[in-house]
Formats: structure tokens, C-alpha cells, sequence
């Protein structure tokens, strides 16, 4: 009995006992199974925490991203504003220098046209686009004047061609006045006419002159005509010629003449030269001119000893005298000066050649040199007019002629008007008149310096059937050219008298300015 009275406590500790084992079991798996959600939330908090903390990081760089894109739009915006306000100031310069200094430059080409203000903007698409616009601008300008200019030459072609037809017919009328009253006893009449006449033609000149440099023709028309005829021609044509004109010196040693075509217009530019030559130089300084004859055909020269030029002068002659470039109306000064203008159409048109240069005198020398392809050999039968100056030859030494020979020699030729030829009443020629002055060296020397110049083209007259030698026209006499010379030199001789009477001695003649 005593052993079961024993083994009921040791059962009842051995129940306690797993009770309690059983206990702290489950307290210890309670216990561990908190500890296990803990340290999941713990996990979690640290995750969390760390999420927070990438999210913060996140949010740190993307505030800096922010700030750094702010401050970087800051940096554009300012700088943006300082562009367009310097594109803006530029754009400013454009418009108040730039343009306007362009179009001074159109004007006169010495004036500069400034570049970009600020020379960072230098090559720059903002200095091409201004380029563009300056481009732009200048050909718009340029083709807008030139519409106008070649509308305002149209105009003055017209009122040109007008006045000049009304100055030929008032010339006409003129010189029907001298023929009707030519006589002794109206010698003061034909001065008054004479006078007009001389001014009439100086406004012929001055229109012709004005038309041409608009881009009209000469507005006349002569058959072949001597070249020495032209030249008379053209000093007739100058104010106070008598005066002022020394020569002409002819040096041709043939019977050289312009061809039709270019007739006028030689004559035109020989007149505008010696008028220019003659207005600069002051005072009763002589204007000299002289033909040349030269292996390319022919060349006046004409010699003053007035004020001369400068070389930007010489150079803006060069320019228009060479009829390269084509000259506009707002070209010519203020008020205009068309000579040279003119002269170089001429000489665009056929092919002549007009150089200044400084003369021996202090002035200017003018040369015209005309080709061979203008020129022509007038016909045995024609003459030149009785005022053409006759051929510069050397005077031969008297101690070189024989006493049987000298009376029936020529005498040295001089600037004495030659009788106007008349095929039709062939003189007697005598045996003493039959004697060659080919002898003499001058002659020779001319003939074979002629026979080396370049042929001229032949022009032969038309004429009807001449009558036999020494017949005469049943209608009545016939002038003699010794009667036709005397009556021609008395009137050129009394036309001359009048313009030096009835003209002022005062230059009224503005012509080209050099």
C-alpha cells in the first residue's frame, strides 16, 4: 500500500510536469511565433523604411533635377533675352544705318556701307539674313531704277527728237534768209542772222547731245564725207571757234573719208570734245586739233591747255568714254553732264576709241581714234570742201630748184582753199603745168608712206554721161570753179565777219565738266 500511496504524487509531478512542459511549449511557440510576426514586422518596418529612404533619395535627385532644370531655364531665358535684345539692337542698326547708308551707296558709290554692330554677330545666320535683306533691297532698287531711268530717257528721247527737228527747220529757214539777202546792202541783216544761226546751232549741238546720251541716234544723215570736212564741220559747231580754235592741222596723205553710216557721228563726238576742251580753258588759250593718219585707220587729236583733270576725273572719263557700262541718268550730276555720256554710246555703237590723257600743256589731250573699217578713199573726182585744210607737208628748200623748172614748180601748199573740182570742163593742161613735183623728196617720202598704210574701201561716184571735153550745156554758162571758189570764199569770208560781230566774247556754252 505504501508504494501506491507514492506513486500518485510522483504521477501528479509527472502530470504538472508536462502540463508545464506542455505550457512552456506552447508559451515558448507563442513566444516564438510573436517573435516571428515581430521580426516580420520589423522586416517590413525596415523595408518600408528603406523604401522611404530610396523614396527620399528619389525625391532628393529629382528635386535637384528640378533646381538644376530651373536653373538651366533660367540660364536659357536669360539668355534668350539677351539675344533678341541683341538681335533686336542690330535689327535697329539695320534699319536706321545700314539701309539708309545703302542707299546713299546706290547713289554714290564712295559712301560705305557699315557691317554688322556687334562683330560677334559676324557670319552669323542673323548677319546672312540681314545680307539677304541688303541684297534684296539693293536689287529692288536697282531694277526699280532702272525702269524709271530707262522711262525718263524715253521721254527725253522724244522731247529731244521734237526740239531737234524744229532747230533744223529754224536752221533752214536761216540760212534761206542768208541766201536771199546776201547781197552788200543788207550786211547788217545777214550779222543779225548770223548771230542767230551760230546759236541755233549751239542748241542743236546741246539737243543732239542730250539725245544721244539718253540713247537716241545722231538724228542726222551725210553721204562719205572727207574727214577733214567733218573736222570743220565739228569746230563750226564750237562758240567762239575763231577765237578759240587753232587748226585744223591736216596730216593725211590720202583722199581718206568717213563711211556714211558713222559720218555724223564723228563729227558729233569731234565737236563734243573740242567744245569741253574749249569751255576749260579759261581765258584766249588755244585749243589745237589735228588728224593723223595711222596704220589702223585714223586719229584726231585735239590739245588744250586749260585746268586738266584728276586722276578720280580721269577715271570716271576712262569709265564712260569707254561705253562698257551703261550709264543712268542719276549718274550724270546735278545738273548733268551728258558729253562723255553720249561720247561713249557713240563709241559702244562703232567701235571708235576716245582716250584723255594729260597734253604737253598742262591739259588735257583727247585723242579719236577712228578704224579702218569706218574709213573710206573718196573718188578721184570729188574734192573736199574749199574751207578743208590742205595737207601738212614739208616746204622745199629753194636752193634746190632749178632756175628753168622753179617758176613751173608748186609752191609750198597752204591752208588756202583749193577750187571745187567740175569733171565736166576738164582745163588745158600745158607742158609746164604737166611737170611731176614727185620729185621732190617730200612728195616721195609721202607716197611711199602711203603705199605701206592699209587700202581703204573704193567709193565711186554715180554720174550721168558727162559731156565731151570742152562742150558746154545748151541751157546757158556754166559757173567756173574759179568763180564758184571766189563766191564761196567771199561768203565764208563775210559769214565769219558776222559771228565774230554778233557773238558775245563771253563763254555762254556750258558743255561736259570734266
Amino acid at each position: 500500500m505504501p508504494s501506491d500511496s507514492s506513486s500518485v504524487p510522483i504521477l501528479i509531478i509527472a502530470i504538472v510536469l508536462a502540463l508545464v512542459l506542455v505550457g512552456v511549449l506552447l508559451l515558448h511557440t507563442r513566444v516564438r511565433r510573436k517573435l516571428a510576426h515581430a521580426q516580420g514586422q520589423l522586416v517590413q518596418a525596415r523595408q518600408a523604411q528603406e523604401h522611404r529612404t530610396r523614396e527620399t533619395s528619389v525625391g532628393h535627385q529629382r528635386l535637384a533635377q528640378a533646381e538644376r532644370q530651373a536653373q538651366e531655364s533660367a540660364e536659357l531665358l536669360r539668355e534668350a533675352r539677351a539675344q533678341h535684345d541683341l538681335v533686336r539692337a542690330e535689327t535697329e542698326h539695320l534699319i536706321a544705318k545700314r539701309i539708309p547708308a545703302l542707299l546713299a551707296h546706290l547713289r554714290t558709290p564712295h559712301v560705305i556701307v557699315p557691317g554688322v554692330q556687334n562683330p560677334a554677330l559676324a557670319g552669323t545666320d542673323v548677319d546672312k539674313q540681314h545680307r539677304t535683306i541688303l541684297d534684296a533691297v539693293t536689287r529692288a532698287l536697282r531694277e526699280e531704277g532702272e525702269r524709271i531711268d530707262e522711262a525718263a530717257q524715253a521721254v527725253i528721247r522724244g522731247a529731244m527728237s521734237r526740239v531737234q527737228t524744229q532747230a533744223l527747220r529754224a536752221q533752214d529757214l536761216l540760212a534761206g534768209v542768208q541766201q536771199r539777202y546776201g547781197g552788200d546792202e543788207h550786211t547788217a541783216l545777214l550779222r543779225e542772222v548770223l548771230g542767230l544761226d551760230m546759236f541755233n546751232e549751239l542748241i542743236i549741238r546741246r539737243v543732239q547731245v542730250t539725245g544721244i546720251a539718253c540713247g537716241a541716234t545722231p538724228g542726222l544723215s551725210r553721204d562719205d564725207t572727207y574727214l577733214v570736212d567733218l573736222m570743220v564741220g565739228a569746230i563750226s559747231r564750237v562758240e567762239n571757234f575763231e577765237q578759240r580754235i587753232e587748226g585744223p592741222a591736216n596730216h593725211l596723205r590720202r583722199r581718206i573719208g568717213v563711211a556714211a553710216r558713222a559720218a555724223e557721228s564723228i563729227l558729233f563726238i569731234t565737236a563734243e570734245l573740242l567744245a569741253n576742251a574749249v569751255h576749260h580753258s579759261y581765258g584766249t588759250l588755244k585749243v589745237t586739233i589735228a588728224v593723223h593718219e595711222t596704220n589702223n585707220g585714223a586719229a584726231i587729236v585735239i590739245d588744250d591747255a586749260g585746268v586738266g583733270l584728276n586722276e578720280d576725273q580721269y577715271a570716271r572719263a576712262t569709265r564712260l568714254l569707254s561705253g562698257i557700262q551703261p550709264t543712268r541718268l542719276v549718274d550724270l550730276g546735278n545738273p548733268p553732264h551728258t558729253g562723255w555720256a553720249a561720247i561713249g554710246r557713240q563709241v559702244a555703237h562703232y567701235g571708235v576709241q576716245v582716250t584723255v590723257k594729260k597734253s604737253a600743256f598742262g591739259g588735257v589731250q583727247a585723242v579719236l581714234t577712228i578704224p579702218t573699217a569706218l574709213l573710206v578713199e573718196m573718188p578721184e573726182d570729188s574734192r573736199p570742201s574749199v574751207l578743208a585744210p590742205e595737207p601738212v607737208r614739208a616746204t622745199v628748200p629753194a636752193a634746190r630748184l632749178e632756175p628753168a623748172t622753179a617758176p613751173s614748180r608748186p609752191e609750198p601748199v597752204t591752208a588756202r582753199p583749193e577750187p571745187i573740182a567740175a569733171p565736166s570742163r576738164p582745163e588745158p593742161v600745158t607742158a609746164a603745168a604737166r611737170v611731176e613735183p614727185a620729185a621732190s623728196p617730200e612728195r616721195t617720202d609721202t607716197a611711199t608712206a602711203a603705199a605701206d598704210l592699209v587700202p581703204l574701201p573704193q567709193r565711186r561716184r554715180q554720174s550721168p554721161p558727162r559731156a565731151a571735153s570742152g562742150s558746154r550745156p545748151s541751157g546757158g554758162l556754166r559757173t567756173t570753179p574759179e568763180e564758184a571758189q571766189k563766191r564761196w570764199g567771199d561768203f565764208q569770208v563775210g559769214a565769219e565777219a558776222g559771228r565774230r560781230e554778233a557773238l558775245p566774247t563771253e563763254q555762254h556754252d556750258i558743255t561736259e565738266g570734266k
